[in-house]
């Protein structure tokens, strides 16, 4: 059977900056003759029909994603508890996948660590009622926020200069000033907390999101928990003065309606249908459930 590598592009991703980043990597394949498939462009159903229709048919070495988090994650819906790797050469706005796990952007260093997947991890994932997700699955405030950066006109611009974190920040600002909290009651494992006034509630496998913005601080892909961020009963004032300084910090918030958790299953109800986000992808409403699945995914490390 022909061992191949499979190449998704988005070529929206980081206002063109995918493109560019393929045609570097492309000539470094070349060079070194490397079999692989590649497409580019095209909607997220159509890369994953391509990767699973490709996975039947041939030896597949690994899958590389040459974007931002939604593409990966719309790749990892496939991948996820087989022997086939994906490899990420990040390309969009947040990418916090990269942040998290230090992969290079450099196109030539990149497909080095590609070839030889000297540095191949197993890594947990989430699965959110019935999608996978890697980084950080949300339901409030933080899906509000998601929401209204994937429609923000600015959003290109500051991708266009290399700041796509002040995208996140002046939705940040814009949601706190907006949204309505809403009444919840969340099962983690066999442990029951109810709110009344609940603004969001984050479920990390991994501690960032937003463009490195440090949800749950204490998250760890390879430790087979869940760690859950819970904002309740919370002045507004607060959430912006106090709370948001706080995650551009890094720093934990140990702060009177903050709480933070861990469980393998989480189970979240609302009073009104919530949006969920999952790796800043809005992917329904509440109810959902989030469990945590060790292991579950190649990940080849191009630090």
């Amino acid at each position: 059977m022909v061992h191949i590598y499979l190449i998704i592009v988005n070529p929206s991703s980081g206002s063109g900056n995918a493109r560019s980043l393929w045609t570097k990597v492309e000539r470094h394949l070349k060079k070194k003759h490397v079999q692989y498939d590649a497409l580019i462009g095209g909607s997220e159903a159509s890369a994953r029909e391509f990767v699973w229709k490709k996975m039947q048919e041939v030896k597949v070495k690994a899958v590389v994603v040459i974007g931002g988090d939604g593409t990966v994650n719309a790749i990892l819906q496939d991948v996820v508890y087989t022997d086939t790797a994906i490899a990420v050469l990040p390309a969009g706005s947040g990418n916090d996948i990269a942040r998290i796990f230090g992969l290079t952007d450099h196109p030539g260093q990149f497909v080095d660590q590609l070839l030889t997947a000297r540095k191949r991890k197993q890594i947990d994932v989430m699965k959110v009622n019935t999608s996978y997700g890697l980084t950080v699955a949300g339901a409030g405030l933080d899906a509000d926020i998601a929401e209204r950066i994937n429609r923000a006109f600015y959003k290109k611009w500051f991708n266009k200069i290399g700041a796509g974190s002040f995208t996140y920040m002046i939705g940040a600002i814009l949601s706190s000033l907006l949204f309505k909290p809403f009444k919840s009651t969340i099962m983690i494992d066999n442990d029951k907390f109810v709110s009344d006034e609940t603004w969001l509630l984050a479920c990390g496998n991994t501690s960032s999101y937003g463009g490195g913005l440090v949800i749950c601080p204490y998250a760890h892909p390879i430790d087979g928990v869940l760690d859950v961020t819970m904002l309740h009963t919370v002045k507004r004032r607060n959430i912006l003065f106090q709370l948001f300084p706080a995650l551009l910090r890094g720093t934990p918030v140990l702060k009177h309606g903050v709480t933070y958790k861990k469980g393998k299953v989480v189970k979240i109800d609302t009073d009104r249908p919530i949006s969920i986000m999952v790796d800043g992808e809005q992917i329904g409403t509440t109810p959902v459930q989030v469990t945590v699945h060790a292991k579950a995914l190649h990940l080849i490390l191009t630090t």
